[in-house]
């Protein structure tokens, strides 16, 4: 799947290691944009929903092409069959639509994105690479009744708490994948299976560290007056269990 058709001409690309970003030209460094695009690299498309300028690492990161490594680790976690029906919950680029379309059939490919200027962008991306999955402008935690139910469902955001309609519109046996991410930071690959009982049960794979769901955004500051919202229990605490598990 050509990576190259959703990438946008100006980016902020982010090495899925160590490294320091950097901003990526197209027009200006041509080469330097192909070896990022082509690299396991994350690249930023949006910045501060839209009002900043996602080439120049500033801001608050709102929509990026995820990084190959993680996209794949997360497929194959999902393991679409042909045929099955997939929400793609976070449309973004429209890099993941087009491999599940590519995998499972475009016509049982819906996918969510919360922001217009993004899906526009992603439309448009999707019809250059010759894809046309079901695409639609809204709030993924609600899914998508009228298309339900589905075999899978794909969500590339970080979630903190899981909205019961994905539960609700997975048929028993289906799947969901996320990042399970309880607090801001790195969390978790998640996954969970559908039972015939109407829950859901999985388990982790992994960490995982995504931009999270707009409706599920963490405040950065502690205030005082959670202290008093706050219980406590006793209990045994191992510091070095502490410094050596993933965070969550």
């Amino acid at each position: 799947m050509r990576r190259d058709l959703f990438a946008p001409p100006r980016a902020w690309a982010k090495p899925d290691n160590s490294q320091a970003g950097g901003p990526i030209d197209r027009d200006t460094a041509p080469q330097e944009w192909w070896n990022a695009v082509y690299s396991d690299t994350s690249l930023v498309i949006q910045a501060d929903d839209g009002a900043g300028d996602p080439a120049s690492g500033m801001g608050m990161i709102t929509s990026s092409l995820s990084a190959p490594g993680v996209v794949i680790e997360f497929l194959e976690l999902l393991a679409p069959n042909r045929d099955d029906r997939v929400l793609d919950v976070g449309t973004a680029s429209g890099w993941t639509a087009a491999l599940l379309s590519w995998r499972v059939s475009q016509v049982g490919v819906t996918s969510i994105e919360v922001d217009g200027q993004v899906a526009a962008q992603a439309s448009a991306n999707l019809k250059t690479a010759g894809f046309a999955p079901h695409l639609i402008v809204g709030d993924g935690t609600e899914g998508c009744t009228e298309r339900a139910p589905f075999e899978r469902i794909h969500v590339t955001a970080g979630v903190s708490a899981i909205p019961l309609s994905w539960v609700e519109q997975t048929r028993p046996g289906g799947v969901i994948v996320m990042p399970w991410q309880p607090n801001s930071g790195l969390g978790h690959k998640l996954r969970l299976e559908v039972t015939s009982a109407g829950t859901a049960v999985g388990s982790f794979h992994g960490p995982a560290a995504y931009m999270m769901l707009r409706s599920q955004r963490h405040g950065s500051t502690w205030n005082p007056h959670h202290y008093e919202e706050a219980g406590s229990r006793p209990g045994r605490w191992c510091a070095g269990d502490q410094a050596l598990d993933w965070y969550g």
